[in-house]
């Protein structure tokens, strides 16, 4: 059977937090919003845009306005990003090793796209799943729902690797198991749920699991 693995993007592959903050504020000043602290806005990273601007109070009437200002800013705030340090050497042995790599994330597909060519990142990908520039489609089960569909691949057949526990949520929601990264923007303490096979706390671990993973049945649920 192929084995597949689903990567979120922000917080999982690579640190996009400079750019995104900014990109945020810059939206909140554009439709008169106060100051928000920057912790607020960090914590807001991975949940879909229209979301966390609901979350920080922007009214329903002004979400298309914030939304737009966001990624006129975001046009270059995309690229105030950086790889996080051994994901490329874990995707290379997982390609190496006869895994489907793909992503799903919660950012439109067409920023994920420029992201992953620009890091030299895409090569590894053979599907990129986001969400759609309308938000019809952003919440991750309807993401990695949309992965799956296009790979043709079993749930019981793949991974989601995230670091939010809607990357967990949504995972399970399509009865797609899961290994949380605390490198990212989420807590250990957010990460619960029957699919988790394991939480890490480096890529050399990340690939470890998977790589027990494959022997058979997942190993025990663990943290570490």
């Amino acid at each position: 059977m192929t084995r597949y693995c689903l990567f979120d993007l922000d917080g999982t592959l690579t640190d996009p937090e400079t750019g995104i903050v900014a990109s945020l504020r810059h939206a909140l000043s554009a439709v008169g919003m106060p100051e928000v602290e920057h912790g607020r806005l960090r914590a807001l990273i991975g949940p879909p845009l229209q979301d966390a601007f609901l979350l920080l109070g922007v009214p329903r009437e002004r979400l298309d306005e914030a939304v737009q200002a966001y990624r006129d800013r975001y046009t270059d705030g995309m690229y105030e990003n950086e790889v996080i340090a051994g994901i490329p050497a874990v995707l290379a042995a997982l390609v190496a090793d006869g895994w489907t790599l793909a992503v799903a994330t919660s950012k439109p597909a067409v920023y994920a796209e420029k992201i992953l060519v620009h890091f030299g990142l895409d090569g590894f990908f053979a599907y990129v799943a986001g969400a759609t520039l309308d938000g019809s489609r952003r919440h991750k089960a309807d993401v990695v729902r949309h992965a799956l569909d296009v790979l043709g691949a079993p749930p019981e057949a793949a991974v989601m690797v995230g670091d939010r526990s809607e990357d967990v949520a949504g995972a399970a929601a399509c009865r797609v198991r899961s290994i949380a990264v605390t490198w990212g923007f989420g807590e250990a303490a957010e990460f619960a749920d029957p699919g988790l096979i394991a939480v890490v706390d480096t890529p050399e671990r990340l690939l470890e699991v998977l790589t027990q993973t494959t022997a058979g049945a997942p190993p025990a649920s663990e943290t570490s």
